[in-house]
């Protein structure tokens, strides 16, 4: 997992075009939220890999391809709004970024096929991936940086 920064530059940027294109201001904060908000799933791998010292499983249940394909059957037949269209973009880019700049395995960012797998993470992500997880969590804190990273430490 990158640091949040990125996510959220990527996402408000697709905001904006999407709030030039549209006329539509809450585009910019609905992409942000979409671009940023699934990020929040990886607390649960944090607490099993860090606080419960259980490193067997992957869960990111916020990070799956196959929501941006729903996402966009749902945009197609449904729900054909602007801001809808920014969500759809916001949650492009976080799991884009993630699949393209995490050095990970093709089939990390597929849901069913973590699913089937029993969401174990030798299946999804190397160990040397889960060990240094934390530098990311740590660089999107505004504060307490190194407190959080002694904690870290100790957890080692």
């Amino acid at each position: 997992m990158p640091s949040l920064g990125p996510h959220v530059a990527m996402s408000a940027a697709v905001g904006v075009g999407t709030w030039a294109a549209t006329g539509q201001e809450a585009a910019v904060p609905v992409a942000v939220i979409a671009g940023v908000l699934p990020d929040a799933d990886h607390l649960l791998d944090y607490y099993l890999w860090w606080v419960k010292r259980e490193r067997r499983y992957l869960i990111l249940f916020l990070h799956g391809w196959e929501y941006l394909l729903l996402g966009v059957g749902l945009y197609l037949f449904v729900l054909r709004e602007p801001w809808f269209l920014a969500a759809i973009l916001g949650y492009t880019t976080q799991v884009g970024a993630d699949q393209l700049f995490n050095g990970v395995r093709w089939h990390t960012y597929l849901i069913t096929v973590r699913a089937a797998r029993g969401f174990r993470a030798i299946t999804s992500i190397s160990d040397e991936s889960i060990s240094r997880s934390d530098n990311a969590l740590i660089a999107s804190l505004p504060f307490g940086r190194d407190r959080v990273r002694r904690w870290f430490d100790n957890r080692r």
